[in-house]
């Protein structure tokens, strides 16, 4: 708390000082100073250097007293024995308005990082790779948590990094990186040679200076619960081939968006995939990123004679195939985000707004288990993907106007592999 009252008194004083806690946050927040990367592969290595940075800066406040602080991780793998929230967030200095609704924590983060072998669909994959982006733990843990879990300053993009629990909660982040890479043999970062926008002034500043925690001078200890949980064999990566690429109809009319508006669902038959076909995965092309809320997509693949039945656990259980929660974006100061922008911070983000976001994401929902329990009948199946609006964020009451009819997408595409 100490260090932390540093940096913070610094803003105070003078709120464009780099070494400041608002600049810090702005590195995240701010789309002239930052801000921060996703739905590619430096999603991942530009948190690691935002982590590594601010650490260096609280210990460095005010040494010796300083000089072995260190960023806790929060583990919201699991639940805490009472409320939410680790209790130190509740301390004065590192309290915040946050959802202190009773919600369930993200159903796969672990699977993602113990069964998901592929570095792209773990992490991001690079920004010229062809119908991909965003990885698996950062459209579905990540963003879970900070829109449906969390809430608050978190809920949004552009004011995340304000509650000082982004830091704790990107640091279980980075936990979780850094035993992916232990499992999988470290394989070298793609896109290596990247620099990390915001960061150019520091030392450190490239995709691969953030490849290795112990390189940078710090590794992660494990509670014994964590060491249980990641005390589980990595499979053996599969060798597949693309068998074939199928568009999906839609079951009934009206077109997607009617349906999202009026059910908050929208029905895709299945094709037949090929006999030889030993993966079947369904691919969502240009998923609109919404600027005026989040929103989470449920993926359900069953009979097309079995009623859609979402709240009971039992159908759930049978036929779920996934979820995706898509992050709002930030508007830009141009357009209004959340605070105007921070004039440039004395121009060290340059003269112009970055985007945070892409536009659109492409999510992938495996289906292989679900067809493997009567593979005869696939074509008789549907995909029902069900719409559920993220919490509002602080100051905003219910559903955001207009947020339903930002989601949008391009094509629903079966892919088949061998």
């Amino acid at each position: 708390m100490h260090a932390l009252g540093i940096l913070r008194a610094r803003s105070a004083a003078d709120p464009d000082d780099p070494t400041g806690y608002a600049f810090q946050a702005a590195l995240h927040n701010d789309t002239f100073v930052g801000p921060c990367e996703h739905g590619s592969d430096l999603f991942l290595p530009w948190h690691r250097s935002h982590l590594y940075h601010f650490e260096k800066l609280l210990q460095e406040s005010d040494p010796p007293r300083t000089a072995d602080v260190t960023l806790p991780y929060w583990d919201w793998l699991h639940p805490q024995a009472v409320g939410k929230f680790p209790p130190a967030f509740t301390w004065p200095g590192l309290a915040a308005e946050r959802d202190d609704t009773p919600a369930d924590l993200p159903p796969d983060t672990l699977a993602i990082v113990t069964l998901e072998t592929d570095q792209g669909e773990f992490g991001g994959f690079p920004t010229a790779h062809p119908d991909a982006d965003s990885g698996r733990l950062e459209l579905g843990p990540h963003n879970t948590m900070h829109s449906d879990y969390i809430g608050g300053a978190m809920g949004s993009p552009g004011t995340a990094a304000e509650d000082p629990i982004y830091f704790s909660f990107h640091a279980f982040i980075d936990l979780l990186w850094a035993e992916w890479q232990r499992r999988n043999g470290s394989p070298p970062p793609t896109s290596a040679d990247e620099d990390l926008r915001g960061f150019l002034p520091q030392e450190r500043h490239k995709v691969a200076d953030f490849a290795d925690t112990v390189a940078l001078g710090y590794d992660y200890a494990y509670t014994e619960q964590l060491r249980s949980a990641f005390a589980v064999p990595t499979p053996v990566p599969v060798e597949r081939h693309l068998l074939a690429v199928e568009p999906l109809g839609l079951v009934a009319a009206p077109d997607f968006a009617t349906q999202m508006r009026e059910t908050s669902r929208a029905q895709f038959g299945l094709a037949a995939p090929p006999p030889d076909g030993r993966k079947v995965v369904v691919r969502l092309d240009e998923l609109k990123v919404p600027l005026t809320g989040s929103y989470m997509l449920r993926a359900y693949l069953h009979p097309a004679d079995v009623p859609f039945r979402a709240d009971d656990p039992d159908f759930a259980e049978r036929y779920g195939v996934g979820y995706a929660t898509i992050w709002r974006a930030h508007a830009g100061p141009a357009g209004g985000d959340e605070h105007g922008g921070h004039g440039g911070h004395g121009g060290h983000g340059g003269a112009q707004s970055h985007p945070h976001h892409p536009a659109h994401c492409t999510v992938r929902f495996d289906v292989t288990p679900v067809l493997a329990r009567s593979p005869e009948a696939s074509d008789t199946y549907v995909l029902t993907l069900q719409y559920r609006p993220s919490p509002p964020v602080t100051g905003e009451h219910g559903e955001p106007a207009g947020l339903v009819r930002e989601v949008a997408l391009k094509d629903v595409m079966m892919e088949v592999y061998g």
